[in-house]
């Protein structure tokens, strides 16, 4: 039996493990986990140069052009729950709130924890943040 390692990134203070990623029609999807905790993002290849039903900041790739975050979401109870944005602010941490069919969840994760995770997909399909805010 053999086992696979999980490819780890280091990004400031904190590690995240990539588990899965995937690219099929211009999507990708990366899931990773930090602390405990399941993640996944979900970027899309955009057309011209049009940004909607898009978050965060515009990527790109001299394959593929440009990309942009359409989703980040988090796991709880085997449930999906789609990233809602920043609901209080401390100094290493935020409270993060995360909604599904009007179900909430409250995280507390590494502050800006939503550009770590860009960055995160970043590293793993090679692209370039046009908006980068950290540096890594």
């Amino acid at each position: 039996m053999t086992t696979e390692r999980m490819d780890v990134h280091t990004i400031g203070n904190n590690t995240f493990a990539v588990f899965a990623k995937e690219e099929k029609g211009g999507v990708w999807m990366l899931q990773f986990f930090w602390g405990k905790k399941d993640f996944r993002i979900y970027l899309s290849r955009q057309k011209g140069g049009k940004k909607s039903n898009t978050h965060g900041p515009l990527l790109r790739s001299e394959k593929h052009g440009d990309v942009a975050v359409t989703n980040l979401q988090y796991l709880n109870a085997f449930e999906w729950y789609d990233y809602q944005g920043v609901a209080g602010h401390g100094l290493a941490y935020e409270e993060t709130r995360w909604i599904k069919a009007g179900k909430r969840r409250y995280v507390e994760l590494p502050k800006d924890f939503y550009d770590l995770s860009v960055e995160l997909a970043c590293r793993v399909f090679e692209l370039e943040n046009q908006d980068k805010k950290l540096a890594g």
